[in-house]
């Protein structure tokens, strides 16, 4: 298992910590299409990926998740996270549901963070027992003003409460993975 790294946690601290759009920042893109470099057990994978955001969270919600999380652990977390349909990842013609979509505006671009309650399946293997301690799938984006970007995406993943009280990320047994040719799609809304 490791941590992910540094500007990972802060992309997730900031958004999860409460951060507001700022006023008259416009309306930020929908749509995203990528693909997914993930390292795992059986090796790197690439595949086709799009995500994309139905509602955001806003950022009271996104604060009350935090505190039960905190106050709660993972367990509490899921349980209010189940159920919800925020977005979508696509991942290769597999769709998960995304029960989290936070974003806020920065100095050139947005930052984003999806998360499902639910690992994201990337092998046809099961990672085995332990596997289960790492519960949520996480894709955190920066994307900037031009529609392109980068990103981590963390295929699962267990979430607590550091020392500090910033929120943790720690990916199972290395599987973790990245974005390339990350941008925004500008066609119209998803049909479901």
């Amino acid at each position: 298992m490791k941590t992910i790294t540094r500007p990972t946690v802060m992309a997730l601290t900031v958004l999860v910590l409460g951060s507001a759009l700022l006023a008259g920042a416009g309306e930020p893109p929908k749509r995203f299409s990528a693909t997914a470099v993930v390292n795992g057990p059986q090796g790197t994978r690439r595949m086709p990926v799009t995500l994309i955001v139905r509602r955001f969270t806003s950022m009271e919600e996104v604060q009350r998740l935090r505190d039960l999380l905190e106050q709660g652990g993972q367990g509490a977390l899921l349980g209010a996270l189940r159920g919800r349909q925020d977005g979508q990842i696509d991942l290769g013609g597999v769709v998960l549901p995304v029960a989290l979509v936070a974003v806020e505006r920065g100095e050139d671009g947005f930052h984003y963070l999806f998360l499902t309650p639910r690992r994201i399946r990337i092998d046809e293997t099961t990672f085995g027992k332990d596997s289960l301690d790492y519960p949520f799938g996480m894709a955190v984006l920066d994307v900037d003003d031009s529609g392109r970007g980068e990103g981590r995406l963390h295929v699962q993943a267990a979430l607590g409460i550091d020392a500090d009280g910033h929120v943790e990320v720690v990916d199972h047994d290395g599987a973790d993975g990245r974005f390339e040719d990350l941008r925004v799609l500008r066609s119209v809304e998803s049909s479901w």
